[in-house]
């Protein structure tokens, strides 16, 4: 049987980013502001997605976490997998754990490719409580849909290893875990744990954080990796690779742009890292990736803008300006 418990934590007293991901968190909002021409009202929302006011009538972002399980679609703080489970192994609601802002969500394939596929917003709400329970998020709902095709790649973001000179999916590991580390309106914070984790030959963990009114997740893994660890981004046919203007401060990103989403529209994905925890960046058939040197734990972070979404960065020039305005107040912040 697999293990679900309904226990909660506190929220982590510590990040190995603090300052840094708060400033992201600002520059995100920001700067859609700036490219929109105009601020941009995000309603809280409650649990099921529905929006609410907060006492004063004003609005607010929102953060929120989702462990689903099948058949029912019940959330669970926590999850671990039975023996013998493997993809497709149908015991999650949307293949492992998600994360979100009101802005974007993001979901974590809970076995062998653990890499990150995105749920595009139309609308400022959670919606991850509702999804994958009874309709397909492959299709266009009032809220979105899951707008990216990972394929072989590390997806939007994720991680994994290099090897021969390509970024690879991390692989099979004997058994995996999530938790819920803190989930309020202001921060959600998932914990995964593979042991013997697939190329790493080691057991892993990752922490995934992302604030309310957000795009980028941060994320920290850390483990005995006996291989060098890789992140980055699919590329899709069409698309174009973007890369630092700016090689002075330590904060450094890669990115791609383009018309790539399963909606058939603009989206724009990103790599944010620091320099000095680099080795290299490359593109092999699947991914423009960064390959990071043989440390016990390394820190980035990844982020995503739909075309669609509400408010949200259109076009090539607004999420180049998107990507050097949160690149300028990483450099700030350090």
């Amino acid at each position: 049987m697999f293990s679900i418990s309904n226990f909660s934590k506190p929220s982590l007293s510590t990040r190995l980013l603090p300052a840094l991901f708060a400033a992201a968190a600002l520059s995100l909002t920001a700067c859609s502001d700036i490219e929109e021409g105009g601020s941009v009202a995000v309603p809280p929302v409650t649990s099921a997605g529905n929006s609410v006011e907060s006492p004063s009538g004003n609005t607010q972002d929102r953060a929120g976490i989702d462990i689903g399980l099948l058949p029912d679609g019940r959330s669970v703080q926590s999850f671990k997998s039975p023996p013998g489970y493997q993809k497709d192994a149908k015991l999650l609601t949307y293949e492992g754990p998600g994360w979100e802002s009101d802005k974007v969500g993001y979901r974590l394939y809970l076995d062998g490719r653990n890499v990150i596929d995105i749920f595009g917003k139309k609308k400022p709400a959670l919606i991850l409580p509702e999804t994958g329970r009874g309709s397909d998020y492959h299709v266009m709902a009032d809220w979105g849909m899951d707008i990216l095709k990972v394929g072989n790649s590390l997806g939007a973001g994720g991680w994994g290893v290099s090897k021969a000179g390509r970024a690879i999916q991390l692989g099979d590991a004997d058994s995996y875990s999530a938790r819920v580390i803190s989930d309020t309106d202001a921060e959600a914070s998932l914990e995964v744990v593979m042991t013997n984790a697939g190329e790493c030959a080691a057991d892993m963990t990752a922490l995934y954080t992302i604030k309310a009114g957000a795009r980028l997740t941060q994320i920290d893994v850390s483990g005995d990796c006996k291989r060098s660890l890789a992140a980055g981004i699919v590329i899709h046919d069409g698309t174009q690779k973007l890369s630092s203007e700016d090689s002075s401060g330590d904060w450094q990103y890669i990115a791609r742009y383009g018309k790539q989403s399963l909606a058939d529209d603009n989206l724009g994905m990103a790599v944010f890292y620091q320099s000095g925890d680099v080795m290299s960046q490359k593109d092999d058939n699947d991914d423009t990736y960064i390959v990071f040197k043989r440390r016990p734990s390394v820190s980035y972070m990844t982020g995503a803008a739909w075309a669609r979404e509400a408010g949200g960065i259109k076009d090539l020039q607004a999420f180049q300006a998107w990507l050097t305005e949160t690149q300028i107040r990483l450099n700030a912040a350090k």
